[in-house]
């Protein structure tokens, strides 16, 4: 099983365009505070990681696009991943 090179590279291609987004995402989780209808409260939005692994299972077809789309995103968030690829992707 394999690909032929173009679809390769656009696999890869697709891989640094979602880290290109996680790298974008990572400056908007700063933790918002927003005003609150309540006199004297407010609300505060706080990303914490899930301090557990994040398990990412992918397919044989598109083994480096459908990590990426996980584990880019996992990581911005500050959590590890478990990764177990297809036993066909090779």
């Amino acid at each position: 099983m394999g690909k032929i090179k173009a679809e390769g590279i656009g696999e890869v291609q697709e891989a640094i365009d979602i880290c290109d987004y996680a790298v974008g995402l990572s400056r908007c989780l700063n933790g918002s505070i927003i005003p609150s209808e309540r006199p004297d409260h407010f609300m505060m939005e706080r990303w914490n990681p899930l301090k557990k692994h994040v398990g990412i299972i992918t397919a044989f077809n598109f083994p480096c696009a459908v990590l990426f789309w996980n584990a880019a995103i996992s990581l911005v968030a500050g959590n590890t991943q478990i990764w177990k690829g297809a036993r066909l992707a090779r």
